[in-house]
């Protein structure tokens, strides 16, 4: 989550659900998934709502601008057991002493 005064970031979610509130659609999204809306890893969370349009809606003529965006956050310690689970599974080459 983002520390008090920072606002929070794509970065910091795993996945972002995202409804039409005119149509009631509804679509969860990896961060991944929302590079071709523009969005990176330090786009703010508040600034997707202006970046997303309800496909449906637009198929039917209307703007579908009006989305509400919900973020699920990355646990820090789901975090550390997946970052030590990547380095466990990584092959690291031992260094030899060089004493003497």
């Amino acid at each position: 989550m983002a520390l008090r005064g920072k606002e929070a970031t794509i970065a910091e979610v795993v996945s972002i659900a995202v409804e039409c509130i005119d149509c009631g659609r509804n679509r969860w999204w990896k961060p991944a998934e929302l590079r071709r809306f523009g969005v990176t890893a330090q786009t703010p969370l508040a600034a997707l709502s202006g970046r997303l349009r309800c496909s449906a809606c637009r198929a039917d003529g209307l703007p579908g601008a009006a989305v509400s965006i919900q973020a699920a956050f990355i646990d820090e310690r789901q975090q550390r057991r997946a970052e030590a689970r990547m380095l466990g599974e990584r092959e690291v080459p031992l260094e030899r002493s060089r004493r003497a």
